[in-house]
């Protein structure tokens, strides 16, 4: 599991997905930058440890290369609108869409995600066993 305070990330990166995906891969593998001029170097000395929470965030990366830094950026920020209380307490993964106040049109088409017929998203990766994520 990854915990993550997505303000933090969002606001240090000022939205770059490419910075946003470079902070995710740090965290998850525990990477540290090869030297100072290295992309990543800059976000070490902050810690982005929060509330927010993946279950899954090494399947995630290692099916990165088939999503774009804003379909995975997209995904962590709506992921960060999850309650970990409530997750701790029932397992619960995904997201009923009452809860968000995002404009749904900006997340649709993510490959990433999926809105069912009750109004919940869906987080492709969330619920995925690392054995069965094909």
């Amino acid at each position: 599991m990854l915990l993550f305070d997505w303000k933090k990330i969002f606001e240090k990166t000022a939205g770059n997905s490419l910075a946003i995906f470079l902070i995710f891969k740090m965290m998850t593998t525990k990477q540290i930058p090869l030297n100072r001029h290295d992309k990543m170097y800059k976000y070490t000395l902050t810690s982005f440890v929060g509330h927010s929470f993946l279950v899954n965030p090494e399947v995630l990366l290692f099916h990165a290369y088939r999503y774009s830094y804003s379909e995975i950026a997209q995904y962590l920020a709506l992921a960060s609108l999850r309650s970990l209380a409530d997750y701790k307490a029932t397992g619960t993964t995904t997201l009923d869409l009452f809860h968000c106040d995002v404009d749904i049109g900006l997340y649709e088409n993510n490959r990433l995600l999926l809105i069912d017929e009750e109004g919940r998203l869906h987080f492709k990766y969330e619920e995925a066993r690392t054995e069965n994520t094909h």
